[in-house]
């Protein structure tokens, strides 16, 4: 069992706390150098699933890394277990990139995923992405009142957030802070605004013959 480390100091603003569960030790070893490195505070290292759900648990990061393939318990049933008793942003990080891949990780409540070998020019957008969409489904979940609604929410407001994206040529998180302010500023929930979106866009393409 590796040694959680956790951060002591008090001094504003904290530093955002990670996870790492990865079983291979030379890919949680560069996981761990380029987050440090970026000014993240890890705060556990689980070598396996048991382990991943157990220091989530104690140590309440705001964010994890999980790899798919784990020991005991995979990433993605670890995933699900630790997202059901607390919501947190997780990334799994797997060596395949199928569809079917993919979309098991988002059931199982990831809010994104990297394909090994993940670089250190990957990993830190990605982790900004996985806190938009983990802000974003939380933020669809207390509109809708329970978690189904909510994933279907979030479908449309994934979409939405994809024009955004293209018109604007905004980041992820960008486009999303956008969809919030137009859902401020309109007094509308963020499903609603992305289906105001979703119509525009559509009767833009039907004009435009796209």
């Amino acid at each position: 069992m590796k040694t959680v480390r956790v951060n002591a100091t008090n001094d504003p603003p904290a530093p955002i706390r990670v996870l790492i569960c990865e079983d291979e030790e030379i890919t949680a070893m560069h996981l761990l150098k380029a987050l440090e490195s970026a000014g993240y505070d890890v705060v556990g290292e689980a070598s396996d699933g048991e382990e991943a759900i157990r220091l989530a648990d104690e140590t309440q990061p705001d964010f994890i890394l999980m790899d798919i393939n784990m020991p005991k318990v995979s990433g993605l049933i670890a995933t699900q277990k630790i997202t059901e008793k607390r919501p947190v942003p997780v990334i799994i990080v797997t060596a395949y990139s199928s569809d079917e891949t993919v979309q098991a990780a988002l059931d199982a409540g990831a809010a994104a995923y990297l394909v090994k070998p993940v670089t250190r020019e990957q990993l830190l957008p990605a982790v900004r992405i996985a806190q938009a969409r983990f802000a974003m489904l939380q933020e669809a979940q207390a509109e809708a009142g329970n978690l189904r609604e909510a994933m279907e929410s979030r479908k449309l407001i994934e979409r939405a957030k994809g024009i955004v994206q293209q018109r604007l040529q905004l980041s992820e998180p960008d486009a999303f802070a956008h969809l919030q302010s137009l859902s401020r500023n309109k007094r509308k929930t963020l499903k609603d605004t992305a289906e105001d979106i979703i119509r525009a866009d559509d009767a833009f393409r039907q004009e435009m013959g796209v």
